[in-house]
């Protein structure tokens, strides 16, 4: 399948490996604080974007508490590009979103994400209760696109739309099988869904 996106939704790069290869199939999203919207709330802009490995604080000392302790040796590894090109390769589109009001609600998603339960209820309960839950379908560039690095991608901001398109072919990470099941638990465990 061919896709194509003219923004990109910032991630930290263990995360955006675990939704590359399977291990992930939602984003729990609060907002940066250089959002564009007064508010500085996370707002789901696109349904479809690439996504930008960020590596922001992942040397941090005690970084690790924020991941399930499968996934420690993968934050130790996370090196950011020394090349000053930026590597993309992933595709994602939106196909259900929840605003969660309950940190209850959001401990059935284990096992659905990277994050540990104690990040998980840092996010939550930060500026206010609550969290966006994004289903992702997400694809896998068969060859990935590198871009010039640049000052206007940096900062704490969910989006940016980058200087040229990034595309080409690409490969769903997960079956439609399992992307239905996955969307049934998700109604099963959050209810209808919100919209933006």
């Amino acid at each position: 399948m061919h896709v194509e996106a003219e923004v990109a939704l910032k991630e930290w790069a263990v995360v955006c490996a675990a939704l590359r290869d399977g291990r992930q199939c939602v984003l729990l999203r609060k907002g940066g604080i250089r959002e564009a919207n007064p508010a500085r709330d996370f707002a789901v802009e696109h349904r479809a974007f690439c996504l930008l490995p960020t590596y922001f604080h992942a040397q941090d000392p005690g970084r690790e508490r924020d991941l399930v302790p499968e996934q420690h040796a993968a934050l130790a590894e996370l090196r950011p590009p020394t090349s000053g090109l930026l590597r993309f390769e992933l595709h994602a589109e939106v196909t259900g979103l929840w605003w969660v009001a309950s940190l209850a609600s959001l401990a059935g998603l284990a096992g659905l994400h990277v994050l540990s339960e104690r990040a998980v209820a840092e996010r939550f309960a930060y500026r206010r209760p609550g969290l966006w839950v994004l289903h992702l379908r997400t694809r896998r560039l068969t060859q990935a696109v590198e871009l010039r690095d640049r000052p206007g991608y940096a900062g704490c901001v969910s989006w940016v739309r980058l200087d040229a398109p990034v595309g080409g072919e690409a490969v769903a990470v997960a079956s439609d099988e399992e992307h239905a099941r996955q969307r049934a638990r998700l109604h099963e465990l959050l209810g209808e869904e919100t919209g933006a």
